[in-house]
């Protein structure tokens, strides 16, 4: 089954997020994520650990969020919510931070690279299914909280998609663009999102 066609279904709402306090957030992240993520927020171990340097900050906020109510699962980052760890303020701190770092060129983020997909079919999903909430070019909705998706480990966003399909991962058309597409599809789509690290290169 083809991915179904749901843009039209889509409305666009910018949500402020709240300030955090930048320095905070960057003690914060040394003390507690950089021996993961490294010390310039890029990841690692092949995507293991994804890049979350320059990402929108409330996009992060919320992912963290997530894993502190247990919506999203990953066993590495239960031991950060421990008591006093990571509070909501704390959130907004790290997240500011975050958002603050330079986007890493592609090359560290292990891109570009060979990954098996029909490109020209990846192409045509990714700019009817995804472009209008991620960017034509992966690089995220500008006023919005929508996460590029350039710029990325391959293999991180590889994990995604399997999430997203298993249900350990939240998204608002789920059902629609990862549980009926065929695996096919969705291949295809991440072998045009790695492309395009080498049409447009950097951040």
């Amino acid at each position: 089954m083809r991915i179904l066609h749901i843009s039209f279904l889509l409305t666009l709402i910018s949500v402020p997020a709240s300030a955090g306090d930048v320095a905070a957030g960057a003690a914060l992240f040394e003390n507690e994520c950089a021996g993961c993520h490294g010390p310039a927020g890029i990841g690692g171990k092949d995507g293991e650990y994804p890049r979350l340097a320059g990402m929108p900050a409330g996009y992060l906020a919320q992912q963290l969020k997530d894993f502190r109510d247990r919506k999203r699962q990953n066993k590495p980052m239960l031991p950060i919510f421990k008591v006093g760890r990571l509070s909501t303020d704390r959130i907004s701190d790290l997240a500011a931070h975050l958002s603050t770092l330079p986007v890493p060129e592609p090359a560290q983020v292990g891109v570009p690279q060979t990954v098996e997909g029909d490109l020209a079919w990846g192409e045509e999903l990714y700019l009817r299914d995804c472009a209008l909430c991620h960017g034509k070019a992966g690089e995220g909705k500008a006023g919005t909280d929508n996460p590029p998706l350039r710029v990325q480990w391959p293999g991180y966003l590889k994990r995604q998609i399997a999430d997203y399909r298993q249900e350990r991962r939240g998204h608002e058309f789920r059902e629609a663009l990862f549980q009926e597409a065929e695996p096919e599809e969705l291949e295809a789509i991440l072998a045009w999102l790695v492309e395009l690290n080498r049409l447009t290169p950097g951040g």
